[in-house]
């Protein structure tokens, strides 16, 4: 009597060789795994669209003209190429794009790793609110280029038609968030300054040591800005000449020729401290900002300087 040979596939039920069934299963892992990356890296940047057009005309990628748009392309891009991950949307434009999306950032950070700018500030995939240093970020990149890699394992050569509408759907909700960003309340989730957060886990404290004790209040100031040079002799009349409980600090980015000129012009009468923009950009989504320092706990933050009455109420020893 013969036996039949029982085709591999036919043994495990699924009608799939079990190697392809374990690569199909790595594949999508692998690709819903960086589709959250993705879609994560998408809203640490499209809720700060101007720091990452920032960022990048700092890298030296793009000119001042069109870093703001080519930022929102690559935001609306991460975004949709996330979205179309996550469900399973593993065609082969999809894995080329993301593969040559993740071999960018890998580049990018690479050369920054190779040659560190003076005041470094994390590009890779998560902006500048993510603080990494160069070789974390090449590291975690690289991560993620093999990621990229392995999605491409066991991919479908047959996918259902209504995935394909995630693509665009996606990119169209990262350009939207980018667009409308900027007017929306957001500066908690899209900063790292909020109420709660201490000055040490910001590193305020190495620029400030005073603010360890007592209550502060904490300008984060444009220096070349002349609405907030206007704003000056109000805080100083208001609390930084009264002498109360309250001690004023500024904080600007380093800048010798601002610094003189801020002096002369705005007349502070409060020390203003210069800071790597590096560590002042994940504070802030516009300038001025600022907030209260209670024993090296951020108690409050204003959008802009705080209003007469809250001036007036600091001066007394209040907390607004």
């Amino acid at each position: 009597m013969t036996t039949t040979a029982i085709p591999e596939g036919a043994r495990n039920g699924t009608g799939i060789p079990a190697s392809g069934r374990w690569s199909r299963m790595v594949g999508t892992l692998a690709g819903i795994l960086l589709g959250l990356v993705l879609l994560a890296s998408a809203w640490t940047k499209g809720v700060d669209p101007a720091g990452f057009a920032e960022q990048i005309v700092r890298l030296g990628l793009l000119p001042p003209g069109l870093a703001n748009w080519g930022g929102i392309l690559v935001i609306g891009l991460e975004a949709g190429l996330g979205l179309a991950l996550v469900a399973g949307l593993r065609s082969r434009p999809v894995l080329a794009a993301v593969t040559l999306l993740m071999a960018g950032f890998v580049a990018i950070t690479a050369w920054e790793f190779v040659h560190p700018l003076e005041d470094y500030s994390s590009c890779g995939c998560f902006g500048n609110l993510v603080q990494r240093t160069p070789g974390q970020a090449l590291a975690e990149d690289i991560g993620f280029l093999l990621l990229a890699l392995l999605s491409w394992a066991g991919r479908p050569q047959r996918l259902p038609r209504w995935r394909w509408v995630l693509l665009p759907l996606g990119f169209a909700a990262g350009v939207g968030l980018a667009v409308l960003a900027p007017s929306l309340p957001l500066d908690d989730l899209a900063t790292r300054l909020r109420p709660g957060v201490t000055v040490a886990s910001l590193r305020i404290d190495e620029i400030v040591p005073e603010l360890q004790e007592g209550t502060h209040l904490v300008l984060l100031l444009d220096r070349a800005d002349e609405a907030t040079r206007a704003e000056i002799p109000r805080v100083n009349e208001h609390l930084a000449l009264v002498g109360g409980p309250v001690d004023v600090f500024g904080l600007a980015e380093e800048n010798e020729e601002l610094e003189v000129e801020f002096l002369w012009t705005a007349g502070p009468a409060f020390d203003v401290r210069g800071a790597p923009w590096s560590l002042l950009k994940p504070l802030y989504r516009s300038l001025p900002r600022s907030f209260l320092v209670k024993d090296g706990v951020v108690v409050r933050v204003w959008n802009g300087i705080p209003p007469d009455e809250d001036l007036d109420r600091l001066a007394a020893g209040k907390v607004p």
